[in-house]
């Protein structure tokens, strides 16, 4: 049960996950096309001015069309990486993020002679706290300074830039900014700590609201679904028709109601106990429920209607094998009714086709009865 429920959590942080990731690319995306933007409008500007100190063509080519072309393939990369079936999400989280640096270095490298450009970096980094993530937010924010380090010192893209080993003024602002990056990044790890131990204390709400429903879910006697429980799956297969397939299955305890009379309640309570210990043990994951008395029935979801007959057979076989008592000298049996559910039919009339199916099954009891079908065992 807290395998299922840990499953379902982690499935909606899944999905959480999968949200920012793509408010990740866009973001990204939205990067590259506001640069190329105030490029454009830089361009214009310097062109209309004498600090224009090449020629127009090679001013469009260096700051323009080489920067622009460079973030478009790094856009393109991640796209494809985002839509691929078959990357993995965390592979997917981690290239957006480091494509991200990528996009950044090449701006800062095109643009650092303007000291605001210094705290690009912190955009990748501040977005991968969302994802409580230690190890990429430190990767991240080791590359965005090594980022820095390497454009400053070792690549000169503008020809107007002053080296920072040049002017003490230049060189301070590159210590604090490397600072800054690094005091950034401390704040963002104390951050994702937080936000783990949110996560931890709602995981643990979250279980706890899970086993409480699950609780007011499970037959007390049998411990297998109850008719609340059953309800509640019924609903779920109408709105999941069109993308699932389904087959209902009702079983019956043949000659119940002698064994209650000749050995007791007791005794067969203890028949009930066993019975849903076995459809508990062969069901798999398919929903077995206690419909009411001795009446038990189980949902199959995308089963071929052979997996479901062989599933019963095994129940009927198991059945027989139940020790009820010396003083009973019958086999403990039980009758099965299958049907299908088909598109456009309504979950009443799948009930009545089972029953109907039963009802045929127990005309010779110990017997698997298909609706419309001949299949018998």
């Amino acid at each position: 049960m807290d395998k299922q429920s840990m499953k379902a959590i982690e499935s909606e942080y899944r999905r959480i996950d999968n949200r920012w990731l793509s408010l990740h690319f866009k973001t990204t995306a939205g990067l590259v096309l506001f640069s190329l933007i105030v490029e454009i409008i830089i361009g214009i500007i310097m062109c209309n001015t004498d600090e224009l100190h090449t020629t127009i063509p090679i001013f469009f080519l260096k700051f323009l069309v080489i920067p622009f072309t460079m973030n478009v393939l790094c856009v393109a990369i991640d796209f494809y990486v985002l839509k691929s079936k078959k990357v993995s999400q965390n592979t997917k989280i981690y290239t957006i993020s480091l494509i991200f640096i990528a996009i950044c270095f090449v701006l800062f490298t095109v643009h650092n002679v303007f000291v605001i450009m210094y705290f690009i970096f912190v955009v990748p980094i501040l977005m991968t706290t969302v994802y409580a993530n230690y190890r990429l937010t430190i990767i991240t924010s080791v590359l965005s300074i090594c980022s820095i380090v390497i454009s400053e010192l070792f690549v000169k893209w503008d020809i107007d830039k002053v080296s920072v080993m040049e002017n003490p003024y230049i060189l301070g602002n590159f210590l604090i900014a490397i600072f800054i990056t690094l005091a950034f990044s401390g704040v963002c790890m104390v951050t994702i700590r937080f936000e783990r131990e949110k996560n931890a204390a709602s995981i643990q709400n979250e279980l706890e609201r899970y086993r409480l429903e699950r609780k007011l879910q499970i037959d007390e006697l049998t411990r297998v679904y109850n008719r609340k429980a059953f309800r509640s799956a019924i609903q779920d297969m109408e709105v999941n028709a069109n993308d699932s397939t389904y087959i209902f299955v009702m079983i019956d305890i043949d000659n119940f109601k002698s064994l209650n009379d000749s050995l007791g309640h007791v005794k067969g309570d203890r028949c009930l106990i066993e019975f849903g210990k076995i459809l508990k043990e062969s069901c798999g994951d398919a929903l077995p429920f206690r419909y009411g008395g001795d009446e038990f029935c189980i949902l199959f979801r995308n089963y071929t209607l052979e997996e479901v007959h062989r599933t019963c057979e095994k129940i009927r076989k198991d059945c027989m094998q139940i020790k009820v008592d010396k003083k009973f000298d019958k086999v403990l049996t039980a009758s099965f009714g299958i049907a299908e559910f088909s598109a456009g039919m309504s979950t009443s009339k799948l009930v009545v086709y089972t029953d109907k199916a039963l009802y045929e099954a127990k005309k010779v009891k110990n017997t698997i009865h298909i609706h419309q079908d001949e299949v018998t065992a």
